[in-house]
């Protein structure tokens, strides 16, 4: 597909990726009247967000859900105008123990009466943790809408009453926090999995925990929007399900771009970043094609610009060779399943059916120690034999995306290594995907027998697919050294790079992974403010030499 008649003459801004990180700034920018073309490697928009046909009429995305989407976009860019619909389901997850399911309801009560019944008084503790936790996020002097600080002038801003809070979130483990603050296992793993769902670190390693320290800092960074703002939710999956599967957040974000008159061009892979007297001057694509523009921003892994697309002139060799060694360390497996009918849940508590809880995202971890040895066996080249994860099925809440009367179920596995100790993914994805569903059994256990079709990615298609370095999907790993004042390199860290117009972006950027969309929007705010201070000097010297 190529949405164009310009052949890319006169443009303003390229955007090598089509991400929604990448189609959030090209958004932005052309909003804004620039002129930005978007070039796309695959034959879709969206990388993980966008929607593909893995069995003939069933369609659905590596990613689940936009848990984290960032709602100052939405309002920024009219996404509902442009036709983004979201439901909130609830209950907004489910989460397996082998005793029974915790219900993750949005009222409040009946998440506390659960919390509780898995110890006396754990409510009150699991509440008071977070609430430190946000008091700790306003008093960092971080917003996820600017560039943030490196962890040492962070840790200036911090006072001395939240000094321990502040050393345990940022150099102590995610097991140490959770064993000091609270009681049941359950309700460690319930924050342990919003924590360290993709990283591949366990939850004993230091810096863990800082990835329950996103959520305070993103209220920290904006106010409340409403009473319901889906950030109040500690554990994710919030901001509800898009009607059509998240390829309607991709087909809404590409809708924005061409009514302000931006282009796509898709099986457009760039080769390389064209410079000249220190400034980015365009792109040369693999079939040899050349699009100019004044600012190029790369919405794809910052370590493949710099490893493959950029020369020692561009950067130099010494930033060229950090940031194409930072670490990659992925642990992705994904797994569609095609039924002929919604599976029955096991373990629900009394009172609820299957039918409440099947459009409602579920989670696999029973324990921190259930977590730490999936990680410590994908560390070691083993698949789990015990695997983590994360699934739905959305044809509950978009049934379109299937047959009538057929189902999808959309399951993100951790820890599956990129790098097997023994064997190879192209015989072990069957095994270990099988090995999936029948963990998944004992959850459902008549999913077998509901099962039509399954499509298995491992962590080497994802990678060859999506063009997901090691498979890691935030482009790096989300720990403190990787995310504060160095994300992907201290000398690129505002979005910019040491080459005159050309820009950083998506998840390999501050503030990390995940579908926010925040990169993008940072990013297009890094090129708007630089186009208006270009102006402005020229308006300056123009007057001054008159």
């Amino acid at each position: 597909m190529m949405v164009s008649k310009d052949s890319g003459a006169g443009l303003d801004v390229i955007v090598v990726g089509g991400g929604h990180n990448g189609l959030v700034a090209a958004g932005y920018l052309a909003k804004a009247g620039l002129k930005v073309a978007v070039l796309e490697a695959r034959h879709i928009l969206g990388g993980p967000c966008g929607a593909i046909e893995f069995l003939p009429g069933y369609r659905s995305a590596i990613t689940n859900s936009p848990g984290s989407f960032e709602p100052r976009i939405l309002r920024d860019l009219d996404l509902e105008g442009h036709g983004l619909r979201f439901h909130r389901t609830d209950p907004n997850v489910v989460h397996v123990f082998p005793e029974g399911c915790f219900i993750g309801w949005r009222d409040r009560e009946a998440v506390a009466t659960q919390l509780d019944a898995f110890a006396p008084g754990e409510a009150a503790r699991y509440n008071s943790l977070l609430s430190r936790l946000e008091e700790l996020g306003r008093h960092l002097g971080v917003s996820v809408f600017e560039p943030s600080r490196s962890l040492a002038e962070v840790a200036r801003h911090v006072p001395k009453a939240h000094e321990r809070l502040f050393e345990q979130v940022f150099l102590g483990s995610l097991l140490e926090l959770l064993d000091e603050n609270l009681r049941s296992e359950q309700a460690k793993a319930l924050l342990g999995m919003v924590a360290l769902n993709a990283t591949l670190t366990p939850p004993s390693a230091p810096g863990t925990a800082i990835g329950l320290m996103m959520r305070p800092i993103s209220l920290a960074s904006s106010p409340v929007l409403e009473a319901n703002d889906p950030r109040r939710t500690a554990l994710r999956g919030s901001t509800g399900l898009p009607i059509g599967g998240m390829g309607a957040i991709i087909d809404a974000l590409q809708s924005v771009l061409l009514a302000h008159g931006g282009e796509v061009h898709t099986n457009m892979r760039v080769a390389s970043v064209l410079h000249e007297h220190g400034r980015a001057v365009g792109v040369v694509t693999s079939s040899g094609r050349e699009f100019r523009a004044r600012r190029i921003i790369s919405a794809i892994n910052p370590r493949t610009l710099f490893a493959d697309m950029l020369d020692d002139d561009a950067v130099g060799a010494e930033m060229r060779r950090e940031v194409a060694a930072v670490p990659m360390r992925g642990s992705a497996f994904k797994m569609f399943l095609a039924l002929d009918g919604l599976p029955r849940y096991r373990g629900l508590p009394d009172g609820m059916n299957s039918a409440q809880v099947a459009g409602t995202q579920f989670r696999i971890a029973s324990s921190l120690a259930h977590i730490e040895d999936a990680v410590l066996d994908g560390l070691r080249g083993v698949p789990s034999d015990e695997p983590i994860m994360w699934g739905l099925m959305p044809t509950v809440s978009s049934p379109g995306l299937a047959p009538a009367g057929k189902h999808i179920m959309s399951v993100n596995v951790w820890h599956a290594p990129h790098d097997l100790r023994q064997g190879s993914w192209d015989t072990e994805k069957e095994v270990f995907g099988r090995r999936c569903i029948d963990v998944l059994g004992r959850l459902m256990p008549d999913l077998q027998d509901r099962i039509i079709g399954h499509h298995f990615l491992s962590p080497v298609d994802l990678e060859h697919e999506l063009g997901l370095v090691g498979a890691n999907i935030t482009h790096g790993d989300m720990l403190p050294n990787n995310l504060f004042g160095a994300r992907p390199h201290v000398a690129a860290n505002d979005y910019r790079t040491p080459l005159e117009g050309l820009y950083l972006s998506a998840s390999g950027t501050w503030p990390g992974g995940y579908v926010t969309g925040i990169p993008g929007h940072n990013t297009a705010a890094a090129v708007l403010a630089d186009i208006a201070n270009a102006t402005h000097r020229h308006v300056r010297d123009a007057t001054w030499n008159s």
